[in-house]
């Protein structure tokens, strides 16, 4: 693994040679905006954004805004490299930023990426020796005023070219003499998270002021009072060599599928990954394999938390879906290594609950069928014994019982009753006679017979 340089570690400036840094009663401020120029070449508009806007535009207003802003501050002189559209070579604003003294120039940009799916601010400077240190330490102080104001930090990097110099033209060149040049970008004006932030004139005139303000801070400028000498308030440690940029992906990065919801088409999910060579940045999911997913699939990208190997979250599928979802993880330097794909089905899922629908349906309509046949055999019995109570008489009567809903019976039901009542006592009657004759018959024939003799 190679060795990583952290340009994020300062030193206090007693820690500096003097020979490194001579104190001054001025600071010379050179700013450049990006790109200028009528032609129809992208290096002289820079990024065109929607209805037309222009990035070289754009920079303009940043840094006329910055300029005026610098020059409330007391000990810097501030030079603009154009104030008007007007196309100018890279080694021609240099040249401009060393003829006017410049102890440091700041390259004013907005961002731009082929598919619009990032965004958030970065700083790019010198890689190597003092340059280095002036440009990183500078642009942690600038960066620090973007990131109080809310806007997405993607660092203070470095870029190598094939060649192993500096990759930007205006860095390479402000090294070759001497001269720290940083690049400054603030921000993806084509990616709507930026642009809701950084999409009005008076938007970029507020960016310049914050610059100023970074610029400030890293100089200890004052707008009350003057300095008897300026120095820099700290600076980054000198890389031995020269700072290195991370060229490698994201490693190990997974994908796991944690909960499946039917009711939202959302999968819950958890995406793990490592950078061992710098800072992962950004994550996204997107349906099928990673061979055939468009770039732009991933929009909407989500922030990496700083420190954390695991993010977890949801993610909205097509109803019924069924098919592959992969993961991709970007770190700071838009490296990106993806996920094996993971299999989703969220039909079976629907066709799964449909069928538990099915059988709890069919259940509760044997249940109310059931429920219905019990009523209606209750309702026969009922009926049943009415009819019988109708047809016997309510015998309730005999045995001290009032009869009737309210207690009371009809007349004619009275007299039924006592009818039965009667008819009953007089069969009773004669089966008793006929019972005590037949238990005596001996008996009653004797005495015939007794009396016949007689």
């Amino acid at each position: 693994m190679k060795r990583l340089v952290f340009p994020l570690i300062f030193i206090l400036c007693c820690l500096v040679s003097a020979h490194r840094v001579q104190a001054s009663d001025k600071v010379v401020i050179v700013i450049d905006p990006g790109h200028g120029g009528t032609g129809d070449d992208d290096t002289e508009n820079g990024a065109v954004y929607k209805n037309g806007l222009a990035e070289k535009d754009i920079d303009l207003i940043t840094s006329m805004a910055m300029k005026q802003e610098l020059l409330e501050y007391n000990n810097v002189e501030v030079y603009l490299t154009r104030d008007d559209d007007i196309k100018l070579s890279l080694a021609d604003r240099v040249n401009y930023a060393s003829l006017m003294g410049a102890d440091v120039m700041i390259s004013c940009h907005y961002n731009a990426s082929a598919d619009h799916l990032f965004y958030g601010s970065e700083i790019f400077t010198s890689a190597f020796g003092t340059c280095y240190m002036t440009g990183n330490a500078l642009g942690q102080c600038i960066m620090k005023r973007w990131t109080d104001y809310g806007l997405v930090e993607k660092g203070v990097k470095v870029r190598i070219g094939k060649n192993g110099d500096d990759y930007y033209g205006v860095i390479r060149r402000g090294r070759e003499i001497g001269l720290p040049v940083i690049i400054i970008e603030h921000g993806y004006l084509d990616n709507h998270f930026d642009f809701v932030r950084l999409g009005t004139e008076a938007d970029w005139e507020t960016m310049g002021r914050l610059d100023a303000a970074g610029i400030a801070d890293y100089y200890g400028l004052s707008k009350d009072s003057v300095l008897e000498n300026v120095l820099p308030s700290f600076y980054a440690v000198e890389p031995e060599g020269h700072a290195e940029p991370d060229v490698t992906e994201p490693e190990d990065v997974t994908l796991k599928i944690t909960d499946l919801d039917i009711e939202t088409s959302e999968i819950s999910y958890e995406i793990k990954a490592t950078d061992p060579d710098g800072r992962l940045m950004y994550y996204g999911l997107a349906l099928g394999e990673p061979v055939e997913i468009p770039p732009g699939d991933y929009a909407d990208l989500m922030l990496w938390e700083p420190g954390k190997n695991v993010m977890t979250g949801t993610f909205t599928v097509p109803t019924g879906y069924k098919g592959k979802v992969t993961a991709r993880v970007y770190n700071i330097y838009e490296l990106y290594s993806d996920s094996l794909s993971v299999d989703v089905d969220m039909q079976e899922l629907i066709d799964e609950r449909d069928r538990l629908l099915e059988k709890e349906a069919a259940k509760e309509a044997e249940e109310a069928r059931k429920k219905a046949e019990a009523e209606a055999e209750k309702k026969r019995i009922a009926s049943e014994k009415a009819k019988e109570r109708e047809q016997v008489g309510d015998f309730s009567i005999l045995l001290g019982g009032r009869g009737g809903k309210d207690g009371k019976v009809s007349e004619t039901k009275k007299r039924k009753r006592v009818t039965a009542l009667v008819t009953v006592f007089i069969i009773l009657s004669v089966v008793l006679l006929c019972v005590v004759i037949y238990a005596l018959r001996k008996r009653i024939i004797r005495y015939i017979r007794d009396r016949e003799g007689f």
